[in-house]
């Protein structure tokens, strides 16, 4: 477990780094738009909806670690291109290689799986949880303090050869030290089906997991939107740069460890998932309310109650999405973080529309609504399904 969460940590933090701390304002230098940082956000989201449930249903056939290689080149290469890019295609072009070839969570979720029995299923995803939060705590608090709040392109250029360099120790790290965890490959079951968006389809359509899909999709439509906007909506608010958002991001990230490292293991003990899922969607609602106030001292309580929801809501999802699926685990987890790309597609532009066209608090006010129906839709759901049970 140890190692796998130290790559899921440098990966993160590469990753962050670049994505979260300096590429709103990259594109911003080259003239582009709230919409377009969003877009080039989505570009990345819309090649990993058709590809994870693929990766994840590969890495069932030939195993975990080559397709963690796999995203460890992948990275390198789509940093390289950012560190040099002159123009906006070039940085396209480095989120679309990025898109197609990331497998960190999609393969990553059915290492967990692979290492843990159900009991310890959710504290396994919590564990995931906490490389995330250390790596979203440290890669855009080290990109933001490198491309400072008076940035310019040369220092944020430096931030992607970091991030660069980061993936080329963490490829040797995967290489050398993680070990195979798939022995029992079903690799005569998966050749009856060999096209990825097929088998995502007969995945969704399994009435069982589809509401959990389906949860999965109408979260991230809303938390996808304020990732792609938060930058921009500091910077004409507060006036912040790459530093102050690297700042925002390591409260979010060491509330991550406290909920997923620590509170996660303590409340799953008392209550059920459902019942943390449903106090997710309280601190959402919360979280997104209190951003438009546009008040400097609410936005950290805005942070800790966001960063509690999707702490609490992910792993749970995930750790009943591994409970309903008896075999297959890399495809049913892969399909999961497919409908999240899916969301971050639509959502992050659809921020950004109205960010751009209604007003730079628009998304957040959607936010508050859209959330509200969808947490009493699934009260109704969860009370019927335990009903059933």
């Amino acid at each position: 477990m140890l190692k796998f969460v130290i790559f899921l940590f440098l990966d993160v933090v590469a990753f962050s780094g670049v994505l979260v701390a300096t590429l709103p304002f990259v594109i911003n230098n080259f003239g582009g738009s709230v919409l377009l940082v969003t877009i080039a956000f989505g570009s990345f989201s819309f090649f990993q909806f058709f590809v994870s449930p693929f990766w994840g249903s590969l890495s069932d056939r030939i195993g975990r670690k080559p397709l963690l290689i796999l995203n460890c080149v992948a990275e390198l290469i789509a940093n390289i291109l950012l560190a040099v890019a002159t123009n906006l295609p070039i940085i396209f072009l480095a989120r679309v290689i990025a898109g197609l070839f990331k497998t960190n969570i999609s393969v990553g979720t059915a290492y967990i799986a692979d290492i843990t029995d159900e009991k310890n299923r959710a504290k396994g995803m919590g564990m995931f949880g906490v490389a995330f939060g250390l790596g979203f705590t440290f890669g855009p608090l080290a990109g933001g303090l490198i491309a400072g709040s008076d940035y310019s392109q040369e220092t944020l250029s430096y931030v992607a050869w970091l991030a660069s360099a980061i993936n080329l120790f963490n490829l040797i790290f995967v290489v050398t030290s993680l070990k195979e965890t798939n022995i029992n490959k079903t690799e005569t079951e998966n050749k009856k089906s060999d096209k990825a968006l097929y088998k995502q389809i007969e995945t969704l359509k399994n009435p069982i997991l589809f509401p959990f899909f389906l949860l999965i999709f109408l979260i991230y439509i809303s938390f996808a939107g304020m990732e792609g906007t938060i930058a921009v909506w500091t910077k004409e608010t507060f006036t912040w740069g790459p530093r102050e958002v690297g700042f925002v991001m390591l409260l979010a990230g060491i509330c991550q460890i406290i909920v997923q490292g620590g509170l996660l293991r303590v409340l799953i003990k008392k209550f059920d998932e459902i019942k943390l899922i449903i106090s997710g969607f309280v601190c959402f609602i919360f979280g997104f309310a209190l951003i438009p106030t546009e008040n400097i001292y609410l936005i950290p309580v805005a942070i800790i109650l966001l960063s509690y929801g999707m702490g609490i809501s992910n792993p749970c999802i995930n750790s009943i999405l591994s409970k309903k699926s008896e075999q297959n685990k890399g495809l049913v987890l892969g399909t999961g973080y497919s409908c999240q790309a899916a969301a971050r597609f639509i959502g992050q532009p659809l921020a950004g529309f109205m960010f751009l066209y209604f007003g730079k608090n628009v998304p957040f006010y959607f936010d508050v609504i859209f959330l509200m129906i969808v947490a009493t839709g699934y009260v109704f759901l969860f009370k019927s399904i335990k009903n059933e049970g």
